[in-house]
């Protein structure tokens, strides 16, 4: 398992969040949803880095790696948050990349960003890194030269390098950001697109922008782009087994259609002949498809992947919420994969919820077993997905985030219950529902009849 440890950085005052399988962050606008999120992509993207780190200058000394890799952070956290001048001068982040070794990085700033990896950690990636290059060395051909001219050679170079880094940084998934605004990869005409990221791709090479929010949106439309042609209708090749009809049938009912890419052209049918092109979809359809096209590469695949995703529920009509949640949760335990997300959603966290709170109970009273799946597996994730609909508990948290308020960062896991408690959302629930208590009093009126509440 990993940790964040942030203290007084933007609007974070103080922060420590265990990193899951399943995180679940919820609070209002602007209280640090959206930088919490960025600050664990930031660290689990440097496995990347190094990689390439090391792919590209395997064959120096330890000590030059470790110069490159330090001045990569420094490029990097100044591309993502910004300058330290305008950061507080006593911020600190810890990112503790094994809780159980106690394997972490710091960031901090006395004038300038300070990068201080843990002595025992930064021994173990010498260590690991030693090991991978006296392997490649003994390695036939395990010249540069040669591994670059040899395909064959190339990718084993790349494998081995890749489960190598994977062991440094104790995370074999793949990570990738979901920012909001998904909708920009589909919503617009193509010409458009092409000129706008065109320009935004010069502006970055050259160092005219250098927000984070601009480079994770250039990453995802990138990968959008793949996404895209992934899917074209052409390379299709799914397994037919229950489990996968029942993800197809999720997947329609999300966008209520099917979507196809025929020679690039993406589009939603409504039936045979009926259809729309993505780009003038609904909006709900637009912000979700990357996503649902995210999910099913990585079942197509068998990859293990981590995700992080601000507000996936964007647009979506309550059912389609549910469903969503409930796909995402069935691809990740089905392919090991991690899920982090950000959300104001009521909708999303019941959901969440109630796959936490069916494993307690079929756990607590295994005779009921069968009935408990008759009744909630029924039209919904049916029998094939039974053994991947739960959440663990063990594998998740829930945390609930709040900008002013004696506990900033709260665990809102119920130790007992083992399911979400009371949030920042239940308690504006409550404060809607007693202004409408106090209207039924004002007006002395039986509001339930006059409206039909219960």
């Amino acid at each position: 398992m990993q940790k964040i440890i942030i203290k007084n950085f933007r609007q974070i005052t103080q922060a420590e969040l265990e990193i899951k399988d399943f995180l679940f962050l919820i609070g209002e606008q602007a209280s640090g949803k959206s930088t919490i999120a960025k600050l664990i992509y930031f660290f689990k993207s440097l496995k990347q880095d190094y990689f390439n780190l090391l792919y590209d200058s395997y064959d120096q000394p330890l000590v030059e790696l470790k110069k490159k890799l330090i001045a990569i952070i420094q490029d990097k956290f100044a591309v993502y948050f910004g300058y330290t001048s305008r950061l507080d001068d006593d911020f600190y982040i810890q990112y503790i990349f094994s809780a159980e070794k106690g394997y972490n990085l710091i960031l901090s700033k006395t004038n300038s960003l300070q990068i201080q990896f843990d002595a025992d950690y930064w021994s173990y990636i010498s260590d690991n890194t030693r090991s991978l290059i006296r392997s490649l060395s003994k390695s036939k051909g395990g010249s540069r030269t040669n591994f670059m001219l040899q395909e064959k050679a190339k990718n084993a170079l790349i494998r081995k390098m890749n489960n190598a880094v994977n062991k440094m940084f104790f995370d074999e998934r793949e990570t990738l950001f979901f920012p909001a605004g998904r909708n920009v990869t589909v919503s617009y005409p193509e010409q458009f697109q092409l000129l706008f990221f065109g320009e935004l791709k010069t502006a970055l090479n050259h160092g005219m922008t250098n927000t984070i929010d601009i480079n994770l949106i250039k990453e995802f439309v990138s990968y959008s782009k793949f996404l895209a042609d992934y899917f074209n209708e052409e390379k299709q090749n799914e397994e037919n087994t229950p489990f996968r009809k029942l993800v197809s049938s999720i997947v329609s009912q999300i966008l209520h259609g099917d979507y196809k890419n025929e020679n690039g052209k993406e589009r939603i049918f409504y039936s045979e002949t009926d259809f729309v092109p993505l780009n003038v979809s609904s909006s709900g359809q637009q912000e979700v498809i990357r996503i649902i096209q995210d999910a099913l590469y990585v079942l197509n695949e068998k990859q293990k992947a981590s995700r992080i995703m601000e507000e996936p529920e964007t647009h979506l009509f309550p059912k389609a919420q549910k469903l969503l949640i409930e796909l995402l949760i069935l691809v990740a335990n089905k392919t090991n994969s991690q899920l982090i997300i950000t959300t104001h959603s009521p909708y999303v966290q019941s959901t969440f919820n109630n796959m936490l709170y069916y494993t307690k109970v079929v756990k607590e009273q295994p005779n009921k077993k069968s009935e408990i799946e008759s009744f909630f597996l029924t039209d919904k994730l049916k029998t094939a997905a039974k053994e991947c609909m739960n959440i663990d508990p063990d594998k998740f948290q829930a945390y609930s985030l709040k900008v002013g308020s004696e506990v900033y960062c709260k665990s809102i896991l119920d130790d007992e219950t083992q399911i979400i408690g009371n949030n920042a959302i239940d308690e504006e629930t409550e404060n809607i529902n007693n202004d409408f208590d106090f209207l039924c009093i004002e007006c002395n009126t039986d509001c339930a009849e006059q409206t039909g509440v219960a």
